[in-house]
């Protein structure tokens, strides 16, 4: 089964955290729930409820559907509940779903549109051929039509899945998801937003177990492996050992070159002046607006990338359909 959507989530965790916040009892709020949440949701919640009136707590039920829930989202309401903080763990993931709903809505947007272009141009770059077969002039049938727009978009689809796919299959690899991840990085544009997406999980799961009281180490451990991304878990096996040392946090993280010098700037000011809540404030904020400010180049990208590929296709079948008419010419002139 299919997880749940953010959109979804988010109305769903907004909805629970307020009734938790005005004092209602989980096991009430989870009931109301089953007839005011989204529709999609309501059979499992009903499952949900029935776990946590036999005694379960939220996060443990919600363990039981990790195929309907993300593990991000139990495990920082594990965090949560036991710091007796659940309606901020889940005003906080509502406004996290809420803005991971409102990015995937602006990629969609951006894409439908050139995305229409495209398939628009396949048809019609094609339709000449199909006329000119049709009027005995070429050799080019219905099925060569339906083969170059049909069969190609089929194509592209399923090369991009593979793509996909393989990504996915890549990263579940130990030995390549480093080499992975420091390659989807670099690629301009797209890189970026992954990056900065997983720097943003890992800033605010370190914010919500740091002011549940968990150690530095926990909070660190637990945040890079949650983070998505191989290069995080990745630096942070390389400074684990050197934690209690002399150096602070912020020298050890900054010396593995992964993490924006601005972070690691900002824990060192968060460590020298005993502010850390509110540095980590201004971490999440700041990943949050570069993760924003990726989300708007992706968008502003993406529709010149498919112009610019719709041109060349274009031009691509315009030669090809000149090239028999140029043919026919020379030997009508050397007639």
């Amino acid at each position: 089964m299919l997880k749940f959507s953010s959109k979804d989530l988010a109305v769903f965790y907004q909805q629970l955290g307020t009734m938790i916040e005005a004092g209602v009892a989980i096991q009430n709020a989870l009931g109301t729930l089953q007839k005011t949440s989204p529709r999609p949701m309501r059979p499992t919640l009903e499952q949900l409820t029935d776990g946590v009136n036999r005694g379960d707590r939220l996060y443990e039920a919600m363990s039981r559907h990790s195929n309907r829930f993300r593990p991000l989202d139990y495990q920082s309401l594990a965090i949560a509940e036991q710091s007796g903080g659940l309606d901020v763990g889940l005003f906080a993931l509502a406004s996290y779903h809420s803005r991971r709903a409102k990015a995937r809505g602006k990629m969609i947007g951006a894409s439908i549109f050139p995305m229409l272009i495209f398939v628009a141009a396949v048809f019609v770059a094609s339709f000449p051929n199909l006329i000119l077969g049709a009027m005995g002039m070429i050799n080019y049938t219905t099925f060569d039509y339906l083969r170059d727009t049909v069969g190609l978009l089929g194509l592209l689809v399923f090369g991009l899945v593979a793509c996909v796919m393989l990504c996915k299959g890549l990263f579940r690899v130990p030995a390549l998801a480093l080499p992975t991840d420091q390659l989807l990085r670099w690629i301009p544009v797209f890189g970026s937003l992954r990056f900065n997406y997983a720097l943003t999980q890992w800033t605010q799961s370190i914010r919500l177990m740091l002011n549940a009281g968990y150690g530095i180490v926990e909070a660190l451990e637990y945040s890079s492996r949650m983070a998505g991304s191989p290069l995080i878990a990745d630096a942070y096996a390389k400074v684990r050992p050197h934690i209690n040392s002399q150096l602070g946090v912020s020298e050890l993280l900054a010396a593995t070159g992964v993490f924006p010098p601005i972070l690691t700037q900002m824990w060192g000011t968060g460590e020298q002046s005993g502010r850390m809540d509110e540095m980590l404030e201004k971490m999440v904020q700041y990943c949050e607006e570069s993760w924003q400010r990726s989300l708007d180049r992706v968008a502003e990208w993406l529709p010149r990338i498919v112009y610019g590929v719709v041109t060349v296709f274009v031009a691509v079948q315009i030669f090809k359909l000149l090239g028999p008419l140029l043919a026919q010419y020379r030997d009508a002139l050397q007639m």
